[in-house]
């Protein structure tokens, strides 16, 4: 009987080739930084990456020096997912199948499909915890194209560089109730579109459309609109002061605008005409109000004016009223699916390479130039129990880069 395993690297190959073509979501995080993880010295679980600095522009002669500092990121390697399994012998003599071609209809194809499922789900959830900017209403599907134009003119406003594609991955109820009357406005999809990723729809109002089944619902926080205000004036950076009812509840990825504090653009440095900036309760648990003072992390940071990295045209007042989910007029305790609109530069991704043994059955790795992706298998007999054992392993994690400028979340039903 020939060995099905003889091609070199064929199980991991097969594997990561069903991976890369299978997510959507993920397909639109950047992994420009995975090499960080690759260097020949241990890096940690997560790197820092440094961002390009911002200026400020002088006027006249004078020589007027300006510090420079940096902002940094994150990028956490932090998600070991795999997918294991084995046959005996009698097994192997009586039932299991033999041909390549019926290992991988049988077994690979899956496992390449499930574990595409669980990276796309995990980036599904990244971005709706760190997304600040959201359009549409949360319960209610779209039935319209203008929450795809708002969400593009947010992108637009906030100077979301123009190259390159820009995705919209809708739920498929929102999907639904947009598309069965406007299926016309759709231009063909990209080719590359047509040739790898399911669930393309076309292209329309400067996005290429999806549909995914890896859209996250959310749930909002008990707290009421207007219920939760800022304590203290002129408060700045990547926390707040606030105070609210006490045992009222913000959740992780609460969209949330302040009073009287307006989007600028990044560039220009002028009010935006999208009015208020948008923000996002960044913690990683649910945050239950005290009545007293309560320090909340927020995304993204606050920079006022004079500031090179200006966000808001003023820093909140004191007495700032918060508005969660603006364009839901009741939103607390509701629930709904987070759809999003990814650019590129919103968010990153990496993924890590696993060692393999040396004295096992068969041990491969399969890497992707392009994306990153890493795929460790490894095939190793267990004497005791007369048993093959395989495994599929990866590891990988999520950071952001520019969230503020180039992700919109689309609240729907």
């Amino acid at each position: 009987m020939p060995n099905n395993f003889a091609t070199t690297n064929w199980v991991s190959m097969k594997i990561l080739w069903f991976l890369k073509n299978s997510y959507e979501i993920a397909s639109m995080f950047n992994s420009d930084w995975e090499s960080e993880f690759g260097k020949s010295f241990p890096v940690g679980s997560s790197v820092q990456i440094k961002m390009p600095q911002s200026w400020l522009v002088t006027s006249g002669l004078a020589y007027q020096e300006q510090g420079i500092s940096r902002l940094v990121t994150t990028v956490n390697l932090d998600q070991i997912r795999g997918i294991h399994f084995g046959w005996d012998s009698y097994e192997r003599l009586v039932k299991m199948e033999r041909t390549e071609k019926e290992l991988e209809e049988s077994y690979l194809y899956p496992a390449g499909q499930q574990l595409a499922q669980q990276v796309d789900s995990d980036a599904a959830n990244w971005a709706r915890l760190w997304t600040n900017n959201v359009v549409g209403t949360l319960g209610t599907d779209s039935t319209t194209i203008d929450f795809a134009l708002a969400a593009e003119q947010v992108l637009f406003a906030l100077s979301c560089p123009q190259e390159g594609a820009k995705h919209l991955c809708l739920s498929s109820s929102l999907n639904r109730s947009y598309v069965k009357n406007n299926v016309t406005q759709f231009n063909p999809a990209p080719e590359i579109s047509r040739m790898f990723r399911k669930g393309v729809i076309g292209t329309a109002g400067g996005w290429e459309w999806y549909r995914s089944n890896s859209l996250v619902s959310h749930t909002v926080g008990t707290a009421p609109t207007g219920g939760v205000t800022v304590v203290g004036a002129g408060q700045s950076g990547a926390a707040l002061v606030v105070t609210g009812t006490n045992g009222q509840t913000i959740n992780p990825g609460d969209k949330f605008t302040l009073a009287a504090v307006n989007a600028v653009n990044p560039r220009t440095r002028v009010k935006s005409p999208l009015g208020l900036k948008q923000f996002v309760y960044a913690g990683g648990a649910p945050w239950m109000l005290t009545g007293g003072n309560d320090t909340i992390p927020i995304s993204p940071a606050i920079f006022g004016p004079g500031s090179q990295y200006q966000n808001v045209d003023a820093l909140p007042a004191n007495a700032a009223a918060f508005t969660f989910f603006p364009g839901t007029t009741t939103p607390s305790g509701l629930t709904g699916t987070i759809s999003l609109g990814l650019s590129k530069y919103a968010f990153a991704k990496a993924f890590g390479k696993f060692e393999n043994p040396e004295s096992v059955e068969r041990a491969e790795r399969a890497e992707d130039p392009e994306t990153g992706a890493s795929i460790a298998f490894v095939r190793a007999w267990d004497q005791f129990n007369r048993k093959m054992t395989n495994r599929f392993d990866i590891c990988y994690g999520f950071g952001n880069l520019y969230p503020d400028a180039g992700a919109v979340a689309v609240a729907g039903a």
